[in-house]
This record gives C-alpha cells, sequence and structure tokens, in this order.
C-alpha cells in the first residue's frame, strides 16, 4: 500500500499523527515508510548517529534465599572482579558502566551501586529496570531512587511500558528523585499494541521532556513466533514518524547485531545501544567493537559519533 501522501506530508512537519493515520501509515510499504523515515530523521536529528560503548556488570544472584545466605556471611558480592576499584571502565574504553542485575534487598543494590561506582572512574554508572524497581516494592518509590541516586547511580538505564501499570506515576518519581531514564523500552515481543503505545510515549514524552529516547525493539523475543527483519524496521520507522517530540530512535547493537542495526538506522533510528568493550582484535584491528559499529555507520552513509551521556 502506497504512502498517504497529506499523511506524509503532516510526519514531514513534525505534527501529531492521529491514531488513525498512525494505522494507515503502519499499512504502507516498508520501503516506503522506510524512505520517509530517514527523510523525517535527517531533517529532524541531522545525520549523526550516537553510540555507546557499555561495560556490563552482573550483580550477585537476585534470589532471595541467595541474599539472605550472602548477608549471613559476608557482604554483597560483585561478580566482576567487576568493579575492583581500578578504573576499569577507563581501561576498557566504556562509556557507560551498566549493572545489569538487581540484588534481593534495597541495602544490598545500594552497596552495588556505591562499588561499582567507586571503580567507574568518570564513566556514568547506569542500571535496573524501573519495573523490576516497581515489582521490588522496597517503599516510597521516590525515596528508593534518591537513595540509588545518591549511592551513585546516574541514571535508570530503562522503563519498559509494558510492565508499568502507571508509567506516569513512576516516571514522575524518578523526575522527583532527580534520576535520569536511559530509554522508554518494550519488554516483551505483542505485548502492547504499536499505535497505543506510542500515544502514550508522545504524552509521556510532553509531560517528561527529559525523556529523550525510545527504544521500540522489545527486550525479549518470542520462541515460538520472532519477528521479521522487516517488522523491526517498521517498528523503527513508525517510531520515528510518530514521535516528533522524542529526538532519538535507538536500537541494541548487542541484541539486534550488525546487520539489523545497520538497516535501522535507514529507517529512523539514531542511536545504537550496548556496543561490547570487548575488543577481539585476534582477527586484526578492523574486527574491534568500536571499529566494526564505526565502520557500519559510515557504510550506511551516516557520521558516527561515540557518546558517554544519555543519548
Amino acid at each position: 500500500m502506497n504512502i498517504n501522501l497529506a499523511i506524509a506530508d503532516r510526519a514531514r512537519a513534525g505534527e501529531a499523527l492521529t491514531p488513525a493515520e498512525l494505522d494507515e501509515l503502519a499499512s504502507a510499504d516498508v520501503l516506503s515508510l522506510g524512505m520517509l523515515a530517514d527523510e523525517v530523521r535527517r531533517a529532524r536529528v541531522g545525520d549523526v548517529v550516537t553510540f555507546v560503548r557499555v561495560e556490563e556488570i552482573s550483580g550477585p544472584p537476585s534470589r532471595p534465599e541467595a541474599a539472605t545466605a550472602r548477608s549471613r556471611h559476608s557482604s554483597p558480592e560483585i561478580s566482576r572482579a567487576e568493579a575492583d576499584a581500578s578504573g576499569a571502565s577507563g581501561a576498557t574504553g566504556a562509556g557507560e558502566v551498566r549493572i545489569c542485575q538487581m540484588p534481593a534487598t534495597l541495602s544490598e543494590t545500594i552497596a552495588l551501586v556505591e562499588q561499582v561506582k567507586a571503580g567507574a572512574g568518570s564513566c556514568l554508572v547506569t542500571g535496573f529496570s524501573l519495573a523490576d524497581i516497581v515489582d521490588r516494592s522496597w517503599g516510597d518509590l521516590a525515596e528508593v531512587l534518591t537513595q540509588l541516586k545518591r549511592a551513585g547511580l546516574d541514571a535508570m538505564v530503562e522503563a519498559p511500558l509494558d510492565r508499568l501499570a502507571d508509567a506516569g506515576a513512576v516516571l514522575q518519581a524518578c523526575q522527583d528523585a532527580g534520576l535520569k531514564v536511559g530509554c522508554l523500552s518494550l519488554q516483551k515481543p505483542g505485548g502492547v499494541e504499536r499505535t497505543p503505545m506510542l500515544i502514550q510515549v508522545r504524552a509521556l514524552a510532553a509531560r517528561f521532556p527529559w525523556l529523550t529516547t525510545i527504544a521500540p525493539l522489545s527486550r525479549e523475543q518470542s520462541v515460538t513466533v520472532p519477528t521479521t527483519g522487516y517488522d523491526d524496521v517498521r517498528a523503527v520507522a513508525m517510531a520515528r514518524l510518530a514521535l516528533p517530540g522524542v529526538p532519538n530512535v535507538q536500537v541494541d547493537w548487542s541484541q539486534y547485531g550488525p546487520k539489523l542495526a545497520q538497516v535501522a538506522l535507514t529507517f529512523g533510528a539514531n542511536d545504537l545501544d550496548r556496543v561490547s568493550v570487548v575488543n577481539d582484535e585476534s582477527l586484526g584491528r578492523r574486527r574491534s567493537s568500536v571499529e566494526d559499529v564505526m565502520r557500519n555507520i559510515t557504510a550506511a552513509g551516516f557520521q558516527p559519533r561515540e557518546r558517554n551521556t544519555g543519548a
């Protein structure tokens, strides 16, 4: 189906498309949709593609029984030789140190953040899903987030909209705590309908202007019915066209791989998350992670720029 030219013009102008217009746009053929999204993206944010190298740290097991056992015998452990307060992130070239696993208790989580912060040098320390924090029910959310910020957490990694019953209230708690959120995201494939989700993101971005990034591809994949590459780039394009107030459309480099991430750049994405800090230069410098991502960005016709702050 060809693109409705009147809707395309409204998208180019940065106007808020109606749900009916978004539904019609989503049914357009994928190549035309991609061309429009690329045009809008270049007009809105230029031809720079940002990326961030992330040093991931897995915290202690999240099982409560494990935490109880640890508390009887020792202080929380960090599985990385990890956060050894040696400035490891500086050595690896990471722009961000990310804590990927949350301990079972708030006190352990605070201790973990403090340990990681001590070893992160000048790098940002991020971690956790807002949904996981909410699920732990550790008390007043704004106070919990304030304690994590005081411990050294610079930003939450994400706010998965399909896991938050009241995303507005949760994000308000972040704002009250002065804690940033890396991106709005989706946890499960097909967990929400696309158009209502985009309308929700648009409303949240209007209410919280510091929300600048959407990651429209789900963190999990369906085993029985995985999405196709066309499904994924269509989702990226729709995020670009539906959200004129959200400058950054992000794709996870490690999860979706260099090839899909590169194609997504031509469908409106402009930020690549989770580029590895691990370089296997046994096959030559051109195969190192940073060279690989920069080569892919350049080959797609964009200018790579490494970032070490929020997108």
